[in-house]
C-alpha cells in the first residue's frame, strides 16, 4: 500500500491525488523521479495485519472453498452404475452433465409421444479395466441411469460436502 503526499496533503491513492490536482494526472506508471520533481513523496505502508477474527474468517472461507473444490471434483469424477447386471463407470464432467440432462429431456419427450425422436440412445460406459463399452438404452433405461445413477451420485456428493461444511462451520461458531 502506498501513501502520497503533495503540498502537505496526504492521499491514499493516485485516484485521490488526481482528484485533488486536476491540472496534473498521475498513474502507477508515472516515474517516481517525475513525482519527486513535482514535490510528491511516496511512502510504502505495509498492509495492516489482519485481526484474529479476520484470520479466523479467512481460514474458514479457505476450508469451505476447499470442500467445494473437492465436492465438485468428486461429482466430475463420475459414478458407477449397473446396467443389465454389469457395473460400468460413467463420466460426469461438465460436458457429460449437460449431455445427460439433454438426453433425459429427449427421452421424456419421446415417452410423451413427440414424433421423430429416437426410441433409444447409445451411451458410453467403462468397465473396471477402463475399456469403453457402447450401451444402447431405451428411454426408461436411460432415465433410470440418469436419476438413480447420475443425479443420485451428484446428490450424495453434495450432501457429504454439505455435512462437511456444516461440521467446519459448526466448529467455527
Amino acid at each position: 500500500m502506498k501513501k502520497y503526499t503533495y503540498k502537505n496533503q496526504t492521499y491514499n491513492s493516485f485516484w485521490e491525488l488526481n482528484r485533488a490536482t486536476p491540472d496534473l494526472v498521475f498513474s502507477e506508471q508515472t516515474p517516481p523521479e517525475l513525482l519527486a520533481q513535482l514535490g510528491i513523496t511516496i511512502e510504502d505502508i505495509p498492509d495492516p495485519e489482519p485481526t484474529p477474527e479476520e484470520k479466523a474468517q479467512a481460514e474458514l472461507e479457505a476450508k469451505i472453498a476447499d470442500i467445494d473444490r473437492k465436492t465438485s471434483a468428486l461429482i466430475r469424477d463420475g459414478f458407477d452404475y449397473e446396467v443389465n447386471g454389469e457395473t460400468y463407470h460413467f463420466s460426469y464432467d461438465m460436458f457429460d452433465q449437460q449431455n445427460f440432462a439433454d438426453t433425459a429431456n429427449a427421452c421424456l419427450l419421446a415417452k410423451s409421444g413427440v414424433p421423430g425422436l429416437p426410441q433409444s440412445v447409445t451411451w458410453n460406459g467403462y468397465k473396471a479395466d477402463g475399456s469403453l463399452v457402447r450401451l444402447t438404452l431405451d428411454a426408461d433405461q436411460f432415465l433410470a441411469l440418469y436419476t438413480a445413477g447420475a443425479l443420485a451420485h451428484k446428490a450424495a456428493c453434495m450432501e457429504a460436502g454439505g455435512q462437511e461444511k456444516a461440521a467446519v462451520m459448526g466448529g467455527a461458531a
